[in-house]
């Protein structure tokens, strides 16, 4: 009995320790996925929490709106054009800026001018 024992000690130990290799792995795989900004050169690249569309990107000078209001984790304006964004609050993303803050959007337009807030 004391070797039954003995080996079930060994297989659960060294299966908890390959489970929390591989966890680990799992979660700092999603974490950098999560944070990882795009960069397209002439798009407005957006990371978009959505299992159908994860990346969004949008042509320099285009407009784009999402079917439903979306929760956007990264934007990268790799235009020169500033565009203005909808959704939960109204904001601005100027030519060459990355923003990597959760945001709920509905759509974006560029502009020559200013967003309103």
């Amino acid at each position: 009995m004391l070797r039954h024992n003995a080996w079930r000690g060994v297989l659960v130990g060294a299966t908890m320790a390959a489970l929390t290799v591989v966890g680990s792995g799992a979660a700092n795989a999603a974490g950098a996925q999560a944070t990882a900004a795009c960069h397209v050169d002439g798009y407005v690249c957006m990371t978009v929490n959505d299992v159908y569309e994860p990346t969004v990107y949008v042509a320099e000078g285009d407009s784009y709106t999402f079917l439903r209001a979306s929760e956007v984790t990264t934007i990268s304006n790799d235009t020169s054009v500033m565009y203005c964004f909808s959704g939960d609050f109204n904001f601005s993303v100027d030519a060459g800026e990355t923003l990597e803050v959760p945001r709920t959007v509905t759509e974006l337009v560029p502009t020559a001018g200013r967003c309103l807030s």
